[in-house]
């Protein structure tokens, strides 16, 4: 119900904006997934999914694997919530500085899809804590760069309200994650939901092609 912050928009020309309701932006984002920031909402949407469906499911595998159990999952945690904040506070500025947006979150894609890939294949604690590793890496390299560059293809009028669209998407793959890697978990194999979430995040690799040519240099 808020509106639009930047009350610039139009103040030097007379304009007056329209400001799309978030109806009309949801429906876009779906019936229209090739514009530029449709592609950048489902690349956050579908990696999302992937990173959160790993994180139901880590301390049931970590336990079957490596009877890793109540007692000791919030060191995990706290490893990959450590490296995560020291990836974002001390890596992603210079990082972005050098790569720019669109790379970087490429190479936060590829990072993030090797992780997930890479866990069932785990058989001592090295393995683990490596593998483990790749996804803070990959998902501070891929979800800031994402929303950076939605904030760049779209009108200034209208950035609050596409922000707000992500995060509706994003939320909703919070949701769907983690109840198909449950499913998968229980019925198809312990691997299969880190596979999957492997071929998801690989996948939006895809969707990201040619998005350099929608950004302001």
């Amino acid at each position: 119900y808020l509106t639009e912050s930047n009350i610039r928009v139009g103040s030097t020309t007379g304009e007056h904006p329209v400001i799309s309701r978030s109806g009309t932006v949801l429906r876009q984002v779906v019936s229209h997934p090739g514009e530029p920031a449709s592609r950048l909402i489902w690349i956050y949407a579908v990696g999302m999914g992937a990173f959160q469906g790993m994180t139901a499911i880590l301390a049931l595998f970590l336990f079957d694997r490596f009877r890793i159990d109540e007692k000791s999952i919030g060191w995990v945690f706290a490893y990959i919530g450590v490296l995560s904040v020291l990836t974002r506070a001390l890596l992603l500025g210079p990082a972005v500085d050098r790569y720019r947006e669109p790379r970087l979150s490429r190479f936060g894609q590829m990072l993030l899809a090797l992780g997930l890939v890479s866990l069932p294949f785990a058989t001592n604690y090295v393995a683990l804590a490596l593998a483990i590793a790749l996804i803070p890496f990959g998902t501070a390299f891929t979800f800031p760069c994402v929303t950076g560059m939605l904030s760049q293809v779209i009108p200034d009028h209208e950035r609050g309200l596409y922000m707000g669209v992500q995060q509706t998407f994003g939320g909703i793959a919070r949701v769907i994650g983690p109840i198909w890697a449950g499913f998968a978990f229980d019925y198809l194999g312990h691997g299969v939901p880190f596979y999957t979430g492997a071929v998801l995040a690989a996948g939006t690799i895809l969707l990201g092609i040619g998005i350099e040519a929608h950004i302001p240099p």
